[in-house]
């Protein structure tokens, strides 16, 4: 278990690459591959809205909601499942930036939740892939409990199987990471806790053929091109898990190559280069992240610095 300051460390590193992997990779939203290197070219990411400051989609909008969700739950989870409604039945009203289809409908059903309907939609996609990686690094250490919490955090918004078990692997790799020191990083291993938190052949198969890949020291893009993703990766759960988590395995430690190579497969790029810069930003903590990249995010009230502050109350959930 880390001390308060390292668990600040991570957390703080995790919710600042949600955040500026998911403003990165927004304005190429949907773009194919090729149209999106066109568009953009290869040179260095840089934010491309609002004069060159960061804009985030929902991807971060709904970690910072799960992260102020769990401060409230004070470690219960019926007191987490109510707070979370009743702050995503609200989002609707916030006019969210390119939100998934699935948590809007989600959060229009939270309206009944009073009438004991469920909330979820029977939906596999990457929605609650981002909450994950919160509640990971919330509930360091706690083993079992932290499959358990994810497994109901995602429901709440995403009931379909291939949904739970994606947030699982993602979160087993944030939790994963955040514990290990990159200079004792091994690639091969953290595969291992991916494909031991997977329970659904239908992921599991595709993470076991990352091996191979990762000790050929191939790219992402060749990656993609294998499971005929060459063109764009969509938001659904089994792709965005496999890229995602190749992408961080590839370059653990290096913040701007996991990104960029997030950023130019093309397709849901806002979301899969968040959950890549949540790893990585959980495993070398936020100092270790690009300080010109920190400091033009914008997002009003929630920048850097209210991140900081939400980061330093979570070091100290749920006894703090």
């Amino acid at each position: 278990m880390h001390s308060t300051f390292l668990r600040k460390e991570h957390i703080h590193g995790l919710m600042l690459g949600v955040a500026i992997g998911d403003a990165l990779g927004l304005p190429r939203k949907d773009l194919c591959r090729r149209l999106g290197l066109r568009m953009f070219g290869r040179g260095p990411l840089k934010y491309q809205l609002l004069r060159n400051r960061g804009v985030c989609s929902d991807d971060t909008h709904l970690m910072l909601l799960t992260a102020q969700a769990l401060l409230k739950s004070r470690s219960d989870g019926k007191s987490f499942r109510r707070t979370f409604q009743k702050r995503l039945s609200w989002y609707l009203f916030s006019f969210p930036v390119r939100a998934e289809r699935a948590t809007m409908q989600a959060a229009a059903k939270c309206w009944l939740a009073g009438l004991g309907l469920p909330t979820g939609v029977n939906s596999a996609g990457n929605g609650a892939a981002s909450r994950a990686l919160i509640n990971a690094l919330a509930m360091h250490g706690t083993g079992h409990r932290l499959s358990r919490w994810v497994e109901e955090s995602t429901k709440l918004t995403h009931t379909h199987p291939l949904a739970t078990d994606g947030c699982q692997v993602l979160a087993a790799l944030a939790d994963h990471g955040a514990t290990c020191k990159p200079a004792q990083f091994d690639p091969s291993a953290a595969l291992d806790v991916a494909m031991s938190a997977s329970s659904l052949p239908e992921l599991k198969s595709k993470l076991a053929e990352l091996r191979a890949f990762l000790q050929q020291r191939r790219s992402p893009s060749c990656v993609a091109r294998h499971f005929g993703w060459d063109r764009r990766v969509s938001g659904c759960i089994i792709p965005t898990t496999v890229m995602a988590a190749y992408c961080w395995l590839r370059y653990p430690s290096d913040f701007r190559r996991a990104v960029t190579s997030a950023v130019s497969l093309g397709g849901d790029t806002d979301s899969v280069a968040a959950i890549v810069g949540g790893l990585v930003g959980a495993h070398v903590g936020a100092r270790q992240l690009p300080t010109e990249l920190v400091k033009r995010l914008g997002g009003y009230p929630h920048g850097a610095a209210w991140i900081e502050r939400m980061a330093e109350r979570l070091s100290h959930w749920p006894h703090g």
